[in-house]
């Protein structure tokens, strides 16, 4: 029996619950899978097979974490915050929501609506389903649902963030998102994973956003796990007739981390951006794999990947566009760019394109690369000092992500870690022209 069966065994839910079968039936998908292997084509860079070796526990009680993300906190007047997977009342802030826009804790809906979310969860316990995302969909126990009437619109934008404390215990955390976003509304979501000095949890996240016709979602994902900690996410994203639905993530945490992202194109004019940036510093490993799948005719996807690896750091990066028979003028673009900070780092990097249409525009691109040494000795040659030198050229091939960032604190956040010390005005949001 490998840790995965074991660890979904220990949290299957009880056949009394309205949702019971349901979720076991996710859990059965997780034990008939096993753990994944380079064998995989997905995870053929990525290798689970040393966590073998893991002791995995509940988490234990919610412990406040005082003033670790207070600006960003602090500029976010709507959020849930969860402490190692639980609710911290006192952190979160709900009380200014419009009556248009509903936000319940996940606890709170399988207590008393749970069969809203049977179809959710019944496409995590199909048979193809991502063994980490069914093992959410089995064993979740907190976390958001997020609904937006029709035509309606959160000014501010909403916090979700989960944190982790420093524990002497590996503790497993569930977290999922759901997204029902109605016809024209819009929203902006901040998804925080972060995890305190010390902290060694497991967490298998999951993010469902389904976007209404016409409706327009901004969508931030933050993960800063613990050097120690471990963390397996998945995103979909399903859009409808003129949606459009603009997804950033950024992975700085965790000892290993994955993501996965599946984007579902259905209707016309739907339009999706996926942004990312990561940086795998020495002893990480960040994967990010992606895909796209333009399902309906005059639908448009952007993608920008930017990787940073230093020490004996090592990234991943697949991203697949997959367009169908019948999706006739669909404009697809996809970009990889990659710098290797040291001579130790590795970035492994894929963009596929997979076209059974003949009247599309499709590209994509990959790069691996180092520092300019011309451009560090010009700025040292200018009195700049040789660390503050590299930040600036490691911010600089970063900015086009990090000015994509609509929300000042966030941006603000990513130029400050980036640039570290050195002296950068803050990017302004960049207007793209046609």
């Amino acid at each position: 029996m490998n840790w995965l069966t074991t660890l979904a065994q220990a949290h299957a839910p009880g056949l009394e619950s309205p949702l019971g079968a349901l979720r076991q039936q996710a859990l059965a998908v997780v034990a008939a899978r096993g753990v994944p292997t380079p064998r995989e084509e997905s995870w053929k860079y990525t290798d689970l097979r040393p966590l073998g070796e893991l002791a995995l526990v509940d988490a234990p009680a919610a412990i406040q974490i005082a003033n670790t993300l207070a600006p960003l906190l602090e500029s976010t007047p709507h959020r849930l915050v969860f402490v190692d997977g639980v609710l911290a009342p006192t952190l979160s802030a709900l009380d200014a929501l419009p009556p248009s826009v509903q936000v319940r804790t996940l606890s709170e809906v399988l207590a008393h609506d749970p069969e809203s979310l049977r179809a959710t969860l019944a496409r995590y316990a199909a048979q193809d389903a991502q063994v980490f995302a069914a093992l959410n969909a089995g064993c979740a126990r907190d976390g958001a649902v997020i609904e937006l009437a029709a035509a309606s619109r959160l000014e501010a934008p909403l916090l979700v963030a989960f944190l982790n404390s420093q524990n002497p215990a590996r503790c497993f955390t569930a977290p999922l998102i759901v997204v029902k976003a109605d016809a024209h509304s819009q929203l902006t979501l901040i998804e925080l994973h972060y995890g305190e000095v010390g902290a060694q949890n497991l967490s298998a996240a999951l993010t469902d956003i389904s976007a209404g016709a016409g409706s327009q979602l901004a969508h931030y994902r933050l993960q800063i796990e613990a050097a120690e900690a471990l963390h397996l996410g998945h995103l979909r994203l399903a859009l409808g007739e003129q949606a459009q639905v603009d997804s950033h993530s950024f992975a700085f945490g965790a000892k290993l981390a994955r993501l996965d992202i599946n984007a579902e194109l259905a209707a016309p004019g739907a339009a999706v951006t996926l942004n990312g940036l990561f940086h795998a510093q020495a002893g990480q490993h960040i994967d990010h794999q992606t895909k796209i799948d333009h399902a309906a005719p005059h639908t448009t996807s952007n993608e920008l990947y930017r990787g940073l690896a230093g020490g004996d750091g090592r990234g991943v990066f697949r991203g697949q566009v997959l367009v169908r028979p019948n999706a006739q003028k669909i404009a697809a673009k996809q970009a990889s760019h990659n710098l290797l900070l040291s001579p130790n780092a590795e970035i492994d990097t894929k963009p596929e394109l997979e076209i059974y249409a003949d009247d599309v525009s499709c590209a994509h691109g990959a790069t691996v690369g180092q520092l300019d040494e011309n451009a560090l000795f010009y700025l040292r040659s200018r009195g700049i000092p040789l660390a503050e030198a590299h930040a600036l050229l490691v911010f600089g091939f970063t900015q086009d992500v990090v000015e994509q960032v609509n929300f000042a604190p966030l941006r603000e956040w990513l130029a400050n870690t980036l640039a570290g010390s050195a002296d950068v005005p803050l990017p302004e949001k960049l207007e793209v022209s046609e």
